[in-house]
C-alpha cells in the first residue's frame, strides 16, 4: 500500500470506466477507418479525464516543478483534439497528412520531453553521453526486430502505401524506448519513483504503436483493442508519474540532487544491450544469414558503444580530476578553518584529525597514521559520559557532546562536538569547537544570575530554584529579617551596612548543615532552606536569632541587632505558598516584639502583663521559674539556669527573650528583674544542697544596671542564699548596649561574693580582651555556634581549644547545646567542667530539681 495515495483519485475511476468503454465501442469501429470510430471518442475522453487531473496537479507545483509536467500535459490535451478530430470525421477527409497528425506526433512526444526535462534535475547531466545511450538502445532494439524477421522493420505483408507507415511506429516505438531508457535510468532520490513510472507510460506507448502497426499488417479488432487499451493505460500512467512528482524544488534533494539509478530503466538498458548477443545466439542457432540491415544494424551498435567508451573515458577523467581538486580544496578548507574536524570509526579510533583538531586534542606531534582513540584524550571524568552519548544517539541528533581535554600540566581545555555520519559507512566526522572560555563566561554568567553579589550567597531566584526541585527528605523554610539594621546605615553610613550583612551571611553558615541553603533575599532579608522536620527548622531559627544576637562589628563600629525569623514547611504547595507562609510567620514575630522565632499556622496570643505588680501576678500563678541543670562529668547537678516562664490556662506559655520584649513594650522589665533575681534565689536557697548555684541571665536590650548591685544583695539577704551560689549571666551585647553604669554594678555584686560568667563566648572579642574590662568566674559556651551544623567533630576541637585557654586563666567552662550521650561524652574528653543541654535535666520546677538532689547520687544522662 505504500505510495497509493499519491495515485490521483480521478484514475481510479478512469481507468475501469476506460476499459468498460473501450470493450462496448472497439467491436463497432472498422478497422480500416472507414466507417465512424467510437473507440477514439473514448480515448478521447480518457485524454480529456488525464489532461484535467495533470492540470489540477500542476497547480499544486511551483514554477519549476511544474515546468516537465506542463510539456505532457498540452500534449494530452492535443492527442485529445486529434482523438476527437478522427473521430468526428471518418473517411477519406482525414487520411491525408492533416491537422490531427501534427497534433497526434505532438502528443505523442511529449512524454519524450517530459523525460529530458526530468533528467535536467540531476546534477551535472551528461547530455552526449545520454545521447549516446538513447542511439544504442534504439539501433539494439531495432537491430534485434530486423534478425527476428519481425514486421515493425519488414513489413512484407502490409499495404505498399503503408509501408512507410509500419516501419514509422516500429521505429517511434524503438526511439520512445530508447530515449526514456537513456534519459530516465539515472535521476534523484525526489523523483526516483516519477521517472520509473513515466518509464511505464512510454512503454505502454511503445505497445501501442507495435500494435497499430501490426494492424496495418494484419487487420484485425485485436491489434486495435490492444493499441486502444495501452493507450488508455499510457495517458493513466503519466496522471500517476505526476502524482508521485514533488510539488516543489526548495528542497535540495528535488532540485539538484545525487544521482539515483531507476531499477525499471536499468532493467531496459541491460535487457536492450544482452539482447544483441542473444539474437546472435539465435542467428547461428537457425542458421540463418545475416541481412543487409542487420549488419549495418550491429556495426551501428558497435560503433556507439565505441564512442560511448571514449566518452566515458573522457567522464572519468573529468571526474578523477574534479575529485582530486575537490580534495585538494577541502583539504584546504579544513586546515584553514578554526574549528576542528576529526573522523573516527565504531571503536573510537581516530582516522583523520585537522589541524585544528589535533591542536584542540593536544596531537600537535601526531601523525594521520597515527592510531589514536578519541577516549584516551578525553578526561577521564568524562570519558563515560562521551561513550554512553555517543552510542546512544545517532550522529545529527541528540545535545552536543561537551567534554575536557586535559593538556600536560595545564588546566584543561573544554571541546564541544557535533557529528554527521553516512549511513552504512561506519564512521563519524565530529566538528570540534574549542569552547573553554565561553563556557567559563556561561558558568560566571550563570552564577552571577544565582548568587548575591555582596555575600556571595545564594540569591531569590537560586532558593525557589532550589526549592522546585522534588525531594523524599522533608524541608522547611526559615525567612529573617534583621532588627535594627537600618540605624547602623543611618548611624556608621552603607559601607559598614555591608560589612554587617557579609558577617551576617558568614555567621549564618555556622549554624546550618553543609547541605542547607542560605540565601539572601535582599536588603537585610536572609532566607534558609533546612532540610529536616519543623522541631529542628525551629530549633535552628532559634540559633539564628541567638547568633545573629551577638555584638556585631564594622571597622570602628560595634552594633547590637538581633533577628526575627519565619518559620514554614515546605509541602506539596510548593516553594511560593512556603515563602509566603514564612513571610507571614515573620511579621507575626515583629509584632511580637523582635528577636524571637514564629512558625506558620502557630497561633500565639498576645502576651498581656496586668498593670498590677509582679508579685501579685505571681500569686495568681502565672509567672513561675524554670529550671535547666548543668552537671558535671560525673552527672551531678552543680548548678541550675533560672528561665521565666509566664504561663496561663487561657493565654498559654511564653518564656524567655519573648518574656523579657513583652515586659519591655510595658515597661515592666525592670519589674521582671528584680522578681527574677528574688525568685532564683528563694528557690535554690531552699534546696537541701548548698553546692548547687544560680544562674541568672542579664539579656541584652532589657537589663537595668542602676542599683543592680543592690538589688542583687537584696535577693541574697531576703532569701538567705550564699552569695557564692548567685551567677550572674551576660553576653558581649549585654555589655555593648547597656550604659557605662552596668560594669561598676557587676563589679560591686561581684565583691560581694557574687559570680560572674559571659554567656555565649566565642562569638566575638577574644578572653584578653574581655578579662581586661570585667573579671570573670564563669563562660558558657555553646556548641552550636563553633561550626556548621552537625559538623561535631569541628565544633570539639574548637571547644577543647577554648577549654585550654579558660583552664589557663582560672575560669570555669561550661557547654550548652549538649543534646545527646555521645555528644556528651565528647564534650567531657574536650576538659569541659560542665556542660547542658537536652542531655542534662531541663525544664524543671524547684519541687522536681528537689527530688532529683535528696537522694545524692548522679543524675543519670538523658
Amino acid at each position: 500500500m505504500t505510495g497509493l495515495h499519491h495515485i490521483p483519485r480521478a484514475v481510479r475511476w478512469t481507468v475501469p470506466l476506460a476499459l468498460l468503454g473501450l470493450a462496448l465501442t472497439v467491436p463497432f469501429s472498422a478497422p480500416d477507418g472507414t466507417g465512424m470510430q467510437w473507440d477514439e471518442l473514448v480515448l478521447g475522453a480518457v485524454a480529456a479525464s488525464s489532461a484535467w487531473t495533470l492540470f489540477r496537479l500542476v497547480r499544486g507545483m511551483d514554477r519549476q516543478a511544474a515546468r516537465p509536467w506542463l510539456v505532457v500535459a498540452f500534449g494530452t490535451v492535443a492527442f485529445m483534439v486529434a482523438q476527437w478530430l478522427a473521430a468526428s470525421f471518418p473517411g477519406p477527409e482525414f487520411d491525408g497528412f492533416g491537422v490531427d497528425d501534427v497534433l497526434l506526433f505532438f502528443g505523442a512526444c511529449s512524454p519524450l520531453v517530459t523525460c529530458g526535462l526530468l533528467a535536467l534535475r540531476v546534477s551535472r547531466t551528461r547530455w552526449p553521453a545520454l545521447v549516446v545511450d538513447g542511439l544504442i538502445i534504439t539501433a539494439a532494439l531495432l537491430t534485434v526486430t530486423e534478425v527476428l524477421r519481425a514486421p515493425l522493420v519488414n513489413p512484407v505483408g502490409a499495404p505498399d502505401d503503408l509501408r512507410s507507415l509500419v516501419l514509422a511506429y516500429g521505429g517511434y516505438a524503438a526511439v520512445m524506448l530508447g530515449g526514456a531508457g537513456a534519459l530516465c535510468t539515472v535521476s534523484t532520490a525526489a523523483l526516483r519513483r516519477s521517472v520509473s513510472v513515466m518509464l511505464g507510460a512510454v512503454a505502454w506507448q511503445a505497445v501501442a504503436a507495435c500494435c497499430e502497426a501490426m494492424a496495418i499488417v494484419s487487420p484485425s479488432w485485436v491489434w486495435t483493442a490492444g493499441s486502444d487499451v495501452a493507450v488508455a493505460l499510457g495517458l493513466q500512467t503519466v496522471v500517476i508519474a505526476a502524482g508521485f512528482a514533488p510539488t516543489c524544488f526548495a528542497d535540495r534533494s528535488a532540485r539538484a540532487g545525487a544521482p539515483k539509478v531507476s531499477p525499471l530503466g536499468m532493467f531496459l538498458v541491460v535487457g536492450a544491450m544482452l539482447s544483441l548477443p542473444l539474437a546472435l545466439a539465435y542467428m547461428e542457432w537457425r542458421d540463418q544469414g545475416y541481412t543487409t540491415g542487420a549488419e549495418v544494424g550491429f556495426a551501428a551498435v558497435f560503433a556507439l558503444m565505441a564512442v560511448r567508451l571514449v566518452l566515458r573515458i573522457r567522464e572519468d577523467g573529468r571526474v578523477t580530476e574534479d575529485l582530486v581538486r575537490s580534495e585538494e580544496d577541502f583539504r584546504g578548507l579544513i586546515e584553514a578553518s578554526s574549528d576542528g574536524i576529526a573522523i573516527m570509526d565504531r571503536d573510537f579510533q581516530l582516522l583523520f584529525t585537522s589541524p585544528a583538531a589535533r591542536n584542540l586534542l593536544g596531537l600537535d606531534g601526531a601523525t594521520d597514521d597515527t592510531e589514536v582513540s578519541l577516549l584516551d584524550l578525553v578526561d577521564p571524568d568524562d570519558r563515560e559520559a562521551v561513550r554512553s552519548t555517543t552510542l546512544e544517539y545517532p550522529a545529527g541528533d541528540g545535545p552536543p557532546l561537551h567534554f575536557r581535554v586535559r593538556q600536560g600540566g595545564t588546566a584543561p581545555r573544554e571541546v564541544e562536538a557535533t557529528s554527521t555520519e553516512r549511513p552504512g559507512s561506519g564512521r563519524r566526522v565530529l566538528y570540534l569547537r574549542d569552547v573553554t572560555k565561553r563556557r567559563r563566561r556561561e558558568r560566571e554568567l550563570e552564577r552571577m544570575a544565582y548568587t548575591d553579589h555582596l555575600t556571595a550567597l545564594p540569591n531569590r531566584a537560586m532558593l525557589f530554584q532550589e526549592m522546585a526541585v522534588p525531594s523524599i527528605e522533608q524541608r522547611c523554610l526559615l525567612v529573617l529579617d534583621l532588627d535594627g539594621f537600618k540605624a547602623v546605615n543611618d548611624v556608621a553610613g552603607h559601607e559598614a551596612g555591608d560589612q554587617l550583612l557579609v558577617e551576617v551571611a558568614r555567621r549564618l553558615h555556622t549554624v546550618v548543615r553543609e547541605d542547607d541553603l542560605v540565601a539572601r533575599l535582599g536588603g537585610d532579608e536572609f532566607a534558609v532552606l533546612v532540610t529536616g522536620s519543623i522541631i529542628e527548622a525551629e530549633d535552628v531559627a532559634q540559633r539564628v536569632v541567638d547568633v545573629l544576637g551577638m555584638p556585631h562589628r564594622t571597622s570602628d563600629w560595634a552594633f547590637a541587632v538581633g533577628a526575627s525569623v519565619g518559620v514554614a514547611e515546605l509541602g506539596a504547595a510548593g516553594g511560593q505558598i512556603a515563602f509566603r507562609e514564612a513571610d507571614e510567620a515573620l511579621r507575626a514575630a515583629k509584632q511580637a516584639g523582635k528577636g524571637c522565632v514564629r512558625l506558620a499556622h502557630h497561633e500565639v496570643s498576645h502576651i498581656v502583663i496586668p498593670d498590677a505588680d509582679l508579685a501579685a501576678v505571681v500569686d495568681e500563678g502565672v509567672l513561675r521559674l524554670r529550671l535547666d541543670a548543668a552537671c558535671d562529668g560525673a552527672g551531678r547537678i552543680a548548678m541550675v539556669h533560672a528561665v521565666p516562664v509566664w504561663q496561663h490556662a487561657v493565654h498559654g506559655t511564653v518564656r524567655g527573650m519573648e518574656l523579657w520584649s513583652a515586659a519591655e513594650r510595658q515597661g515592666r522589665s525592670a519589674a521582671l528583674q528584680r522578681w527574677l533575681l528574688r525568685q532564683a534565689c528563694l528557690e535554690v536557697a531552699s534546696l537541701d544542697d548548698d553546692r548547687i548555684s544560680v544562674a541568672v541571665n542579664l539579656p541584652a536590650g532589657h537589663v537595668h544596671p542602676d542599683g543592680l548591685a543592690a538589688e542583687v544583695a537584696a535577693a541574697i539577704e531576703g532569701s538567705g542564699l550564699a552569695p557564692s551560689r548567685l551567677v550572674l549571666a551576660f553576653t558581649e551585647e549585654t555589655l555593648l548596649t547597656s550604659s557605662a553604669a552596668l560594669v561598676p554594678e557587676l563589679e560591686a555584686a561581684r565583691l560581694s561574693g557574687v559570680r560572674l560568667c559571659l554567656d555565649n563566648y566565642g562569638m566575638g572579642h577574644s578572653i584578653f580582651a574581655l578579662l581586661a574590662r570585667i573579671s570573670l568566674d564563669f563562660v558558657r559556651v555553646d556548641l552550636s555556634t563553633l561550626a556548621a551544623r552537625d559538623d561535631t567533630a569541628r565544633a570539639l576541637q574548637v571547644l577543647g581549644a577554648i577549654a585550654r585557654t579558660t583552664t589557663s586563666f582560672g575560669l570555669v567552662t561550661v557547654a550548652g547545646g549538649v543534646s545527646t550521650p555521645g555528644l556528651r561524652a565528647g564534650v567531657i574528653a574536650s576538659g569541659i567542667d560542665l556542660m547542658h543541654g537536652r542531655s542534662e535535666p531541663h525544664d524543671l520546677t524547684v519541687e522536681e530539681l528537689a527530688e532529683l538532689v535528696s537522694g545524692g547520687d548522679p543524675v543519670p544522662a538523658a
